[in-house]
C-alpha cells in the first residue's frame, strides 16, 4: 500500500474552473451565443467521444493530430475511441446522418470542449473551449462574407473595436494557381509542406522562415519571400488567370459594403490543412503585444 499522498494539482494540461473563474467562462460563451445566434445559428453538440476512424478518415492532412495529438484508446467493448480534439469531423457526420431531413442552407454553431495532447503553451492547454459556426450549402461568396462578419461580429460585442484588430484573406485557389505558375510546384504534398511553413511565418523570424522556404523552393527563396508580401492588385498580376483573384475581391469588397475597412490581403495566409480549398482568413491582434491569430477559419 502507498503512503503517497493525493495531489491536489489537477491533470497537466487541463485547469479548474473555480466560482470566479467560472463566472468568467459563462460570461464568455454567452456572448458567444448572443452573437452567432443573432446570425440565424442554431446550436448543436455531441459527445466528447468519437470513433477513432473518423479522424483517421481524414487522410494524410490529419496524420499529424491522429498519430501524436489525440487522446485515443481501446474500450470495454474492444472499440478505438478518441476525446475529440475538433469539431469539424463531427459535425460532417452529423449533417451526413441527417442530410435529407435538414433543409439548407443549414447554420449551426456549438461551443465544444475539445482535447489534444500537445505541448501546454500560452493560450494554449491539452483541454480547450472554442466557438465554432458552420455554414452548409448556399451560395459560396455569401457564406464567406457572412463568415466573416459574424466573426468580426464576435470582437465587436466584447467591446473591440475594428482599430484593434486585422482581419487577413486569401483564397487557397489563388495560391495554388501561384505556385504552379510562378513554381512549377503542382504536387499536392510539396503544397502541403509550403502550406505548414506559411503557417509558422508569424511565429518565428524572418531568417528561419527564408531557410524553410529554401529547403522547398531552393534560391528563390527570397524572391518568393517578396512576392508574399504584395498587395492584391500586384500579386495577381504576376498570374496569368484572374479568376481567384476576382472571386476573392468581391468577397473584399462585399466586407467594405458593409462597413469592414480592416479587412487586407495577406499573401502568406495559408491555414495549414490542405482541406481548406476557397477563401480563408484569420483576425490578428495588432497591439503589439500580443502577436497571433485570435479567430480564423
Amino acid at each position: 500500500m502507498s503512503d503517497k499522498k493525493l495531489g491536489t494539482d489537477s491533470y497537466k494540461g487541463v485547469r479548474d474552473f473555480y466560482p470566479a473563474e467560472m463566472a468568467i467562462q459563462r460570461y464568455i460563451f454567452t456572448n458567444w451565443g448572443k452573437t452567432a445566434e443573432s446570425f440565424g445559428y442554431a446550436r448543436y453538440d455531441a459527445s466528447i467521444l468519437e470513433p477513432a476512424e473518423l479522424y483517421k478518415a481524414k487522410g494524410a492532412d490529419n496524420e499529424e493530430l491522429v498519430n501524436e495529438q489525440t487522446y485515443t484508446f481501446i474500450d470495454r467493448g474492444d472499440r478505438e475511441v478518441t476525446l475529440r480534439p475538433e469539431m469539424t469531423p463531427t459535425v460532417a457526420r452529423m449533417i451526413a446522418g441527417k442530410k435529407r431531413d435538414l433543409s439548407f442552407p443549414v447554420r449551426w454553431y456549438s461551443i465544444p470542449n475539445l482535447f489534444r495532447y500537445e505541448r501546454p503553451q500560452r493560450g494554449r492547454l491539452r483541454e480547450h473551449w472554442q466557438l465554432n459556426c458552420d455554414l452548409f450549402g448556399g451560395d459560396k461568396k455569401a457564406a464567406d462574407v457572412e463568415m466573416i462578419t459574424l466573426a468580426n461580429q464576435v470582437l465587436l460585442d466584447f467591446g473591440a473595436t475594428p482599430e484593434m484588430f486585422e482581419i487577413r484573406i486569401n483564397d487557397r485557389s489563388l495560391m495554388s494557381s501561384f505556385f504552379a505558375q510562378r513554381y512549377s510546384i503542382t504536387d499536392p504534398q510539396v503544397f502541403k509542406q509550403i502550406s505548414g511553413v506559411l503557417d509558422k511565418k508569424n511565429k518565428v523570424s524572418e531568417e528561419v522562415f527564408i531557410g524553410m522556404l529554401r529547403d522547398i523552393v531552393g534560391e528563390r527563396c527570397n524572391e518568393l519571400s517578396n512576392e508574399l508580401k504584395l498587395g492584391l492588385e500586384d500579386f495577381s498580376n504576376l498570374l496569368s488567370t484572374g479568376t481567384e483573384k476576382n472571386a476573392l475581391l468581391e468577397v473584399k469588397d462585399a466586407l467594405v459594403e458593409l462597413g469592414l475597412n480592416n479587412v487586407v490581403f495577406d499573401a502568406s495566409l495559408a491555414r495549414g490543412f490542405t482541406y481548406y480549398t476557397g477563401t480563408i482568413f484569420e483576425i490578428f491582434d495588432i497591439s503589439g503585444e500580443n502577436n497571433r491569430a485570435m479567430l480564423g477559419g
